[in-house]
């Protein structure tokens, strides 16, 4: 049976006398774009073929003996002839990843092990051209305050990193940021290996508790306190927001527990709007009373019953 001649320079796309130099350069784009672990699933073992062949070309022709004992040959070459293996003839396997495992892909073809007998001496790993790993991610927590997290922006954080150094790192805040919200900072963690890329840094949000406010998703809730003759008659009073207090009117006969909605400032929201604030009236007495106040609270009290 004939076996196929297989022209080595043309699959590292060379002319034959090429120096070495260029040989050992093509080898190398072509390993690293054929290498089965940069190819989906459903092309590896085209691609892994490929590889063998790039793999087994180079195997050739960098080899000073194999490449002379291949240049003396051509397409019309007698494949019943002997050939006597040259020293470190050697047949390798070579293994790539898919979602189900490990693959490889071993030996050389009939025509190499033809010509230099590769196929009796057993099998080595090549691990030159191993595919370029991307480095690990991290994840960091990022407290705020509910005014850094309105405000959003740019925002410093120091983390420390794979060798324990720490670093300063700055991270572009949303204006719609909730606890437990994570952002991807690519590039910013893990160091890679053979020419891949960073890994990335996931910041987990962590809103801090406010002694003003309470958070219910987009709206905020504060108390408000209020006098019994304000809550009685009508009064302006302050009001605090995150950008500073704020002063509403509360009209006569306004009862503990009433809320007021104050449109727009609460937490940021996506399209750049904002969450409204609600102010719950409580309706408090002062500490201390003089017999002024004590008589108008019974009068108050006689004029109620």
């Amino acid at each position: 049976m004939a076996i196929e001649y297989k022209d080595y320079y043309a699959v590292l796309g060379v002319k034959k006398g090429a120096p070495i130099e260029e040989i050992k350069q093509a080898y190398r784009r072509l390993a690293k774009q054929h290498h089965p672990d940069l190819h989906a699933d459903r092309d590896k073992a085209r691609a892994g073929e490929k590889f063998k062949e790039i793999n087994e070309a180079y195997e050739v022709l960098s080899d000073p003996e194999k490449r002379a004992k291949y240049d003396q040959i051509g397409p019309g070459w007698e494949a019943g002839a002997e050939h006597a293996p040259p020293p470190r003839a050697r047949a390798r396997r070579y293994e790539f990843r898919t979602s189900e495992g490990v693959e490889s892909i071993s030996g050389f073809s009939d025509f190499f092990e033809a010509l230099f007998g590769a196929g009796v001496q057993g099998f080595e790993r090549v691990d030159e051209f191993e595919a370029p790993r991307k480095g690990r991610d991290a994840e960091a927590e990022m407290p705020l305050t509910l005014e850094e997290a309105v405000r959003g922006g740019e925002n410093k954080l120091t983390i420390r990193g794979e060798s324990s150094r720490e670093k300063t790192i700055t991270a572009h805040l949303p204006k719609n940021i909730r606890d437990g919200m994570k952002l991807r900072l690519r590039g910013q963690a893990g160091t890679p290996s053979r020419g891949g890329q960073p890994g990335d840094l996931f910041l987990r949000i962590k809103l801090l508790p406010h002694p003003l406010f309470k958070v219910s998703d987009d709206d905020l809730e504060t108390t408000v306190t209020v006098m019994p003759w304000e809550a009685a008659l009508g009064a302006e009073i302050a009001v605090p927001t995150l950008e500073g207090p704020i002063h509403i009117r509360v009209p006569a006969g306004t009862h503990a527990g009433r809320r007021f909605r104050i449109a727009g400032k609460g937490l940021g929201k996506e399209g750049g709007s904002r969450g409204d604030l609600y102010a719950v009236v409580r309706i408090d007495i002062p500490e201390k009373t003089g017999k002024r106040l004590e008589g108008l609270y019974r009068e108050m009290r006689e004029a109620g019953s």
